[in-house]
């Protein structure tokens, strides 16, 4: 049986926009931007948000986007039948960031910047794995205190050298049991799990972007060798490095029709 993916769930409408210059976009579906750079304000059916960089506004159908400054921003919706689940528990717009979401913001830029050579079912696979995190994730704009924010950044920007939560909380000159109930209460994960979570996104793009050894992308994502991150990538997506890879760039030439043995029916 033939099974247009795009049917169920699919993206649409990339934007990629620079400058000062105010943005209309007027597309049914669930919409998405990150703030690259800079900062904006956005006004979706009334409702008026401050979005700042490393930020990302979610909400459906028209939305206006005002830049305050030199401002980048990507961005794209999403369609198919799998709107109604946001629809459904989400619904109205709301801010988030790589704070509650980690993976969000790597998601949305390569499928910006590599939208033309990436198949549909890939994308939609993607698209699939936003819906769930936005529906299951929180529906507020969450105030994190200064701490967090400052955990984040720099768990972000050194996870190949933070060697584990005492030096972290260490630089950021707290208790380590401080840290870990202040992380938790905010995100609902720990910050060690966080770390993981990071490092194993940074794997996943080296792993279907480069031709690095898996034990040279252990170590340059701060895993003591290839073994250990053969253990931590599996206890984390279920499957090894290698057959992640495998997966990930076999689907980018997979035609964009599939062939299921279940009725689609059920996905109505």
């Amino acid at each position: 049986m033939s099974f247009d993916i795009k049917k169920y769930c699919h993206i649409s409408h990339v934007v990629h926009h620079k400058g000062k210059e105010k943005l209309v976009f007027d597309h049914n579906g669930v919409n998405l931007f990150l703030v690259v750079k800079g900062g904006c304000t956005t006004d979706s059916h009334g409702s008026e948000l401050d979005v700042k960089k490393e930020e990302i506004i979610c909400c459906e159908g028209r939305i206006t986007i005002y830049p305050s400054d030199d401002c980048e921003i990507m961005g794209f919706n999403i369609n198919g039948i799998i709107r109604e689940k946001y629809s459904k528990e989400v619904g109205t717009a709301f801010i988030t960031s790589g704070i509650f979401a980690p993976f969000l913001p790597q998601q949305i830029t390569q499928v910006v910047q590599n939208f033309d050579n990436l198949s549909e079912i890939y994308i939609s696979n993607i698209s699939f794995e936003i819906i769930n995190t936005l529906s299951h994730g929180d529906k507020k704009a969450v105030i994190a205190s200064q701490v967090i924010i400052d955990a984040v950044r720099l768990i972000k920007e050194n996870y190949a050298n933070v060697y584990g939560v005492e030096e972290l909380a260490a630089t950021l000159k707290i208790s380590k049991s401080h840290l870990v109930r202040e992380f938790f209460k905010h995100t609902g994960t720990t910050p060690g799990k966080y770390l993981t979570s990071v490092r194993i996104d940074a794997v996943k793009q080296l792993l279907t972007q480069t031709s690095l050894s898996l034990n040279t992308i252990a170590l340059q994502t701060g895993f003591s060798g290839d073994n250990y991150l053969c253990k931590a990538f599996k206890k984390v997506t279920g499957e090894t490095p290698m057959a992640y890879k495998a997966r990930v760039i076999s689907s980018q030439y997979l035609p964009n029709q599939l062939t299921l043995t279940v009725d689609p029916d059920v996905y109505t």
